[in-house]
């Protein structure tokens, strides 16, 4: 492993010389349709035996992502929303699970996004709601439980999305520069992930909260790739850390 991360390594060699162990989950947003960038993202997965959660729009999703889907048994599929649309105000970030609309709008096309993934994967759908733009609005978040959904994810620490019978497992680490829509960088990302560990090492988190990575497939360029292969490369071989599954990762019994 180049030099480069070498401050990953010395900060789960810590987590090792602690008897602790880093856990970390993957998540895709924006899946619509099979696409090289999309096997390219499932044969990742593959090789490191890393499963991730790949978040459907289920509106505009073909039959076409889910016999993709379906030859990879470690891709589960999460729900995006419904058609990744902006309904929040004018001037304000962007929104679907809320914004300028009667939350009873908001739950009834959540429920039809239900559906169209039922249809899509049957069984393999699990009710796990991934926000689009990672942003789910207090009286929806409220109402999801309730609506059928057991899980949902966006971005930053859980605790900010405390909700009965909803269990929350979130993103902490983006490495796009959405701005100039291209990688952000290795020393970036890497700032970013180290970060967090160190946080939840040094108790200023929540040392429980698994480092969520989130990626978006179609946005990839060549430099993000190859970050993405050396960095699950070395966090395969070192000790302190783990990726779990999506089932560990939105497991109850993980919530504080």
């Amino acid at each position: 492993m180049s030099s480069d991360f070498d401050t990953l390594t010395a900060e789960l060699d810590l987590w090792a010389d602690a008897g602790r162990v880093a856990a970390f989950w993957w998540r895709d947003d924006d899946a619509v349709a099979p696409t090289p960038a999309l096997d390219r993202l499932l044969g990742l997965s593959g090789s490191f035996g890393i499963e991730i959660g790949v978040a459907v729009i289920p509106a505009p999703a073909s039959d076409g992502l889910a016999e993709a889907m379906a030859r990879h048994s470690g891709a589960v599929p999460l729900q995006h929303g419904y058609a990744h649309k902006n309904h929040g105000a004018p001037g304000a970030p962007a929104v679907e699970c809320g914004g300028a609309r009667p939350v009873g709008e908001v739950m009834q096309e959540l429920k039809a996004g239900a559906a169209r993934m039922r249809a899509l994967f049957g069984a393999r759908f699990e009710d796990v709601l991934a926000a689009p733009w990672n942003h789910i609005d207090p009286p929806v978040l409220e109402r999801l439980a309730g609506s059928g959904f057991r899980s949902a994810s966006a971005y930053g620490p859980r605790a900010a999305m405390r909700s009965e019978g909803l269990v929350v497992a979130n993103a902490h680490i983006d490495p796009m520069n959405w701005r100039e829509r291209r990688f952000a960088g290795t020393e970036k990302a890497l700032a970013g992930i180290v970060g967090e560990l160190r946080a939840r090492r040094a108790g200023a988190s929540d040392p429980d909260e698994p480092v969520g990575l989130l990626t978006h497939h179609l946005d990839h360029d060549a430099a993000f790739w190859d970050f993405l292969e050396r960095f699950f490369a070395a966090t395969r071989a070192h000790e302190a850390a783990h990726w779990l599954t999506l089932g560990e990762a939105f497991a109850p019994e993980t919530q504080a």
